[in-house]
């Protein structure tokens, strides 16, 4: 995908069209979650789902449409009418296909409006308790050793925490071994049992597992320290500077809607993110909340997919099967 187009993409919302937006809803909105429903992403949608149906008065309805690493819920949406009555939590993933080149059913520039940055999921630097380092200097120290690999476990290959892994390995020279599972939950389990001494993962649901003693935390890659793990430094503090990364999720709709529609649902995202009670949920939870204009979310999705461009070509690392 090129970036002009996603740029170009930013630039809707800027000349409202006079009347479409003054009516907008005239009937309850689908909130496609790409995701089975239960997890901290669902969750957040349903947060968020309550307070937009006070703001734009009209009921909105959480829809799951798990399936196909999210591209069954996502193609859902650039098929619905181009309205603004159907909405698509707008996953990461699509950052990490778009990356990789994956072949997907529809075309992101064209079939997906931007409407706003929805949340960011921080990654997280962890170890196993058995494993011969408590920081990452330690780490560090630990690795120049003669001869030594350091594996590292991850939600899984072309997973946006494997190509982070990937993105330290480059940055700092250590000598780490990818080792991939089918999910966070998986590897987690193999890095408390020792199998696996460091984990790249995302905070939630690492946190819980720090915060209960069954790994350790060695860095969050946040600017600032996470209210969920106050204890665990930053990467800059632990010595990883410039190495910040989140899952970035967003909100989208239909290619085709109405200027006016997208920047009533920008508005109406963006008061209720704001909201300091859906704030401290979403915190809560391990998400930051974002919001924005539109051309904020395109910009973003844009440098994203750049940057984990590089990762992979730089790194070689072949695309999820």
């Amino acid at each position: 995908m090129k970036r002009r187009h996603l740029l170009g993409a930013a630039a809707l919302g800027l000349l409202p069209q006079a009347g479409r937006g003054q009516t907008f809803p005239e009937r309850p909105l689908r909130f496609v979650v790409p995701y089975a429903p239960g997890g901290s992403t669902d969750t957040s949608a349903r947060i968020v789902a309550e307070k937009l149906a006070a703001i734009l008065g009209q009921p909105v309805v959480v829809e799951n449409k798990p399936g196909g690493g999210t591209i069954i819920g996502t193609e859902f949406v650039t098929k619905a009418r181009p309205d603004g009555h159907t909405v698509l939590l707008t996953p990461a993933a699509l950052i990490a296909n778009a990356a990789f080149g994956v072949s997907v059913p529809y075309d992101i520039a064209r079939d997906l409006v931007p409407v706003t940055g929805f949340v960011d999921l921080p990654m997280l630097l962890a170890a196993s308790n058995s494993a011969p380092f408590k920081t990452v200097a330690e780490l560090r120290a630990w690795a120049k050793q003669p001869g030594r690999t350091v594996p590292y476990a991850s939600a899984g290959i072309g997973a946006l925490s494997h190509l982070w892994g990937e993105y330290i390995k480059a940055r700092t020279g250590l000598p780490m071994e990818h080792v991939g599972y089918k999910g966070s939950a998986e590897a987690l389990r193999d890095v408390i049992a020792g199998h696996v001494p460091l984990f790249a993962d995302v905070l939630v649901p690492t946190a819980a597992a720090i915060k209960a003693g069954q790994v350790r935390g060695l860095a969050v890659a946040t600017a600032t320290r996470s209210e969920l793990l106050p204890d665990v430094p930053t990467v800059s503090e632990a010595g990883l500077p410039g190495m910040e990364g989140t899952v970035p999720f967003g909100i989208s709709v239909p290619g085709g809607t109405p200027d006016a529609v997208v920047m009533r649902l920008n508005a109406a995202f963006n008061e209720a993110l704001s909201d300091p009670p859906i704030r401290r949920r979403l915190i809560e939870l391990g998400f930051i909340p974002v919001g924005g204009p539109p051309q904020a979310y395109a910009a973003m999705l844009a440098s994203e997919i750049a940057k984990w461009r590089r990762v992979i070509k730089d790194s070689n690392i072949p695309p999820p099967s």
